[in-house]
C-alpha cells in the first residue's frame, strides 16, 4: 500500500482515477490484510474491480464484503453459456446478481457477433475481447486514440 501510494504521488494522479484488479486467487490468501489494505486504498479514492470472476475461488460473499466497483467475468462462464444451457442461466443470473449489487459487468472474451448480442441483451455495461480488437502495439493504439478521439 505504501509503495501504491509513492507511486500516485510522484506521479502526480489522483487515486480516483485508478482501478485496480483484483483476482479472486489473490485474495482468498492472507484475508485480513487484504481486506485492511482495500479498505485503506479506498478510504483514499481507489476503486477496485474484481477479475475472473466465476473462476478459482468464486465466492459469492466476496461481492458483498468488499467494495468492488466491477465485476469482470471470465471468458469461460461466457463461452460455456453457449455450450450449455444451464451455464447461460448461472451467467444470465451472475450478471443480474451483480447488478442487484450495484456492480459494473465487464464480460472477457468475446469474439463472436452472437457473444456480443448475447450480451447487450443481458445488460452488460462493458464487453472485451477478440471481436474489438487483437492487442495492438503501442503506436497503432495511440495512432487509433488521436483518429477516434
Amino acid at each position: 500500500m505504501e509503495r501504491l501510494n509513492a507511486i500516485v504521488t510522484e506521479c502526480g494522479i489522483e487515486p480516483e482515477k485508478i482501478n485496480l484488479e483484483i483476482t479472486e486467487t489473490e485474495q482468498a490468501t492472507e484475508m485480513e490484510t487484504f481486506r485492511a489494505n482495500v479498505f485503506a486504498l479506498q478510504n483514499q479514492g481507489f476503486t477496485f474491480s474484481l477479475d475472473d470472476y466465476g473462476t478459482g475461488y468464486s465466492n459469492l460473499e466476496i461481492l458483498y464484503r468488499l467494495p468492488f466497483h466491477i465485476a469482470k467475468i471470465d471468458k469461460s462462464l461466457l463461452w460455456g453459456a453457449f455450450e450449455n444451457p444451464k451455464a447461460m442461466i448461472t451467467l444470465d443470473s451472475t450478471i443480474k446478481l451483480a447488478k442487484n449489487l450495484g456492480l459494473k459487468i465487464v464480460v472477457e472474451g468475446v469474439e463472436t457477433k452472437e457473444h456480443f448480442n448475447k450480451m447487450v441483451e443481458l445488460g452488460c455495461e462493458y464487453l472485451q475481447g477478440y471481436y474489438f480488437s487483437k492487442p495492438i502495439e503501442k503506436e497503432k493504439f495511440m495512432q487509433y486514440l488521436r483518429e477516434f478521439s
